[in-house]
């Protein structure tokens, strides 16, 4: 059998005609990479992980709160007049004395805290001189069925009373939160991706297991908010009051208070990371989640006693200490979650043309399919040139490998139609209609 063989003549070899053919071949290749539109800079934004992914997650904590807050009452608020002064009330401790307001009896004490009112009035001169018919406010806290009196004030207007919250609803708050930010997050992926199946299946998975972890990780929680108990009952102990708030408490006791709640909404944002990416992710993915999570949650965690101590007043409740914490949770979870896989990331390819013109795929794991498949990691929509299965990127030891998977219009670099390629940083990948940019973060060369 005689191989085929491919004859060129002299004459062929130095035709101006082939080097005219060569130059237009050539600049075809050169316009591809040339003509690219460039992205507009709010689609950019839009689709940058550090603007969509806190925002999503701050979204999520903010229907966390409204779902919450009308169930949750820390200080209930009575208003009224003073009927009955009891001076010496059997079974109370020495130096209490009972007020009822209303219809309701409050016990206090002589250091109870006395506030100017709301309006301006001013504040009554000691406990000794309150009398009956005054019409006063006073802040209380529920202990163990008695109603304990934390500040009082004078008030006008018809009487009142905030009624007690659900005790129901502080604890369901860090699983809550942990589901609502996960499948925000997922949500905000799958959006951007405009894979609607893939997106739909992580999130009720994710937040499913976002929730289970979140639950287990109330233990740890409560544990280290067990602390906070404790700092606050040895002030208590060391006061004349009978209940002590967050804004009365020494400044080491907030500190530790605070590093304290800051620590245990680290363990939910950790456990929100580790239910988001448990499943159909790499171990790369699920370090990256769970480090974000637990970092955005520390810091986010942070927000709550600073408001409640300097911002909140003794007659409200800390519903606008939560309202800021859980943003702050929130955003700081989006933020840190992108960052550190954006930090971590060491290949990635961007879309420069078609419907997601913008989007950034970091490379996770290898091999990484791309196609129109809905099961393809890089999933290009809406263009009829790439099959479900187009191609392949491929990790070898510290490089990117890139194979056209025997797809019908074939797979380009560099303008060259390829089997299978070795890629380096800025190559130019065609698949269809859509392009794509190769980009890889900067290897370090070692010092000689």
């Amino acid at each position: 059998m005689i191989d085929d063989q491919i004859l060129i003549t002299r004459q062929e070899l130095f035709d101006p005609a082939v080097d005219k053919a060569l130059a237009s071949e050539h600049a075809k290749r050169e316009r591809i990479i040339a003509d690219v539109p460039p992205v507009s800079a709010v689609r950019r934004l839009l689709l940058n992980s550090l603007i969509y992914m806190p925002f999503a997650a701050a979204l999520a904590a903010l229907v966390t709160w409204m779902l919450l807050e009308p169930h949750i009452n820390d200080r209930a608020a009575l208003r009224g007049e003073i009927l009955l002064i009891d001076a010496n009330p059997s079974g109370v401790p020495s130096g209490m004395i009972i007020l009822t307001v209303g219809s309701n009896r409050v016990l206090v004490n002589a250091q109870l805290k006395l506030d100017p009112g709301a309006d301006g009035e001013p504040a009554f001169p000691s406990i000794d001189r309150l009398k009956i018919g005054d019409r006063v406010e006073v802040s209380t806290v529920d202990e163990d069925g008695v109603i304990v009196g934390v500040a009082l004030r004078p008030a006008i207007g018809a009487a009142a009373r905030s009624e007690p919250g659900d005790a129901w609803a502080l604890y369901v708050m860090f699983p809550l939160t942990a589901v609502l930010i996960a499948f925000g997050l997922m949500f905000a992926e799958g959006v951007t991706t405009r894979n609607w199946i893939r997106m739909t299946q992580r999130a009720l998975v994710g937040s499913f297991l976002a929730g289970l972890f979140a639950t287990l990780a109330f233990v740890p929680a409560e544990l280290i908010l067990a602390i906070t108990a404790a700092v606050i009952d040895s002030e208590l102990k060391h006061s004349n009051t009978l209940v002590i708030t967050i804004q009365d408490i020494s400044a080491p006791s907030f500190i530790i208070v605070t590093a304290c709640r800051s620590a245990a909404w680290a363990c939910i944002g950790a456990a929100a990371g580790l239910g988001m990416n448990l499943v159909r992710s790499t171990r790369t993915q699920l370090r990256n989640t769970v480090i974000g999570g637990a970092l955005g949650g520390a810091l986010g965690g942070m927000f709550f006693d600073p408001i409640d101590r300097f911002f909140a007043s003794t007659y409200s409740d800390a519903g606008l200490s939560r309202l800021i914490g859980l943003l702050a949770v929130g955003l700081s979870i989006g933020i840190f979650v992108a960052l550190v896989e954006r930090l971590a990331r060491d290949a990635w390819l961007r879309v420069r043309t078609g419907p997601l013109a913008g989007k950034s795929f970091i490379l996770y794991k290898t091999p990484t399919m791309i196609g129109s498949s809905t099961e393809a990691d890089v999933h290009l929509y809406k263009d009829a040139e790439i099959d479900p299965c187009h191609a392949s990127l491929h990790r070898v030891g510290t490089l990117y490998e890139i194979e056209d998977m025997s797809s019908r219009t074939g797979t380009t670099v560099g303008g060259d139609q390829i089997r299978r390629r070795r890629l380096v940083s800025g190559d130019q990948i065609v698949i269809g209609s859509t392009i794509l940019d190769f980009e890889e973060r900067q290897k370090r060369t070692p010092v000689a």
